[in-house]
């Protein structure tokens, strides 16, 4: 068992509720008020939604690997967060200006990185026999 993974896990599972409880009023109902298009106030919601399905995923994959050994699933979850965390840098430089409002890119470099410590953490105490 990786405790390490078991941590991943919780924190996503973390960040998921923050994502559903604070941004959701913040974020999710306000598309509701302010988009007067119906097709894109039901698009935004659809992708607001699809974003909270796939951190849960995410929890579940890092508990997945705390038990069981997936490099395909670790290079799978590792290549989606680094592309968010791409579109985060992208938008909040060329939308925003900044990187300060829309922070998730931290988080979406983090989980990666601490998945591949992870990994070295697993190989270190189980080395592979000749």
């Amino acid at each position: 068992m990786s405790k390490s993974y078991l941590v991943l896990s919780a924190l996503m599972a973390a960040i998921t509720c923050v994502h559903v409880f604070l941004g959701g009023p913040q974020y999710a109902d306000a598309f509701t008020v302010t988009l007067e298009n119906a097709d894109l106030r039901a698009m935004s919601l659809v992708l607001w939604h699809a974003v909270t399905v796939a951190l849960i995923l995410f929890a579940l994959a890092y508990l997945w690997l705390a038990f069981r050994r997936s490099p395909e699933l670790v290079a799978i979850t590792s290549l989606l967060q680094l592309g968010w965390a791409g579109l985060f840098l992208f938008y909040g430089v060329t939308q925003l200006g900044e990187l300060v409002t829309q922070p998730q890119w931290v988080l979406f470099i983090g989980f990666p990185c601490a998945a591949l410590f992870s990994e070295w953490l697993r190989d270190r105490r189980n080395p592979a026999k000749p």
